[in-house]
């Protein structure tokens, strides 16, 4: 792995050139993803991009903190159910579409 910048450096780039700590970031996170498995990198992917979206919508970099760390709870719970109740995760019931439809026509 690409040898990153010290804390100390990081800050002085932060303040001084954002943008060469953004690319930092990217090729840091980018190279992460293409060392993992091959099976595992599309979902990688997929919530490397959920966090980026999460980090623009977000009003400043504390809310995105908190969202992103919302997110990794809500993981983590899910993973602790797995673990500890998954009687818990069986409770959803899928109903074909095609029932779902019929029921739908005779309840209105």
């Amino acid at each position: 792995m690409t040898e990153l910048p010290t804390f100390d450096e990081m800050m002085h780039l932060a303040k001084t050139d954002p943008a060469q700590l953004e690319r930092i970031r990217q090729a840091a996170i980018d190279q992460t993803i293409s060392q993992a498995k091959a099976s595992n990198r599309d979902a990688l992917k997929a919530l490397q991009h959920r966090i980026d979206l999460t980090r623009k919508r977000a009003s400043n970099p504390y809310q995105s903190m908190i969202e992103i760390s919302r997110m990794m709870h809500d993981k983590l719970d899910l993973l602790n159910t797995a673990l500890n109740r998954p009687d818990e995760l069986n409770r959803s019931r899928v109903v074909p579409l095609g029932q779902a439809h019929a029921r739908k026509a005779v309840n209105t």
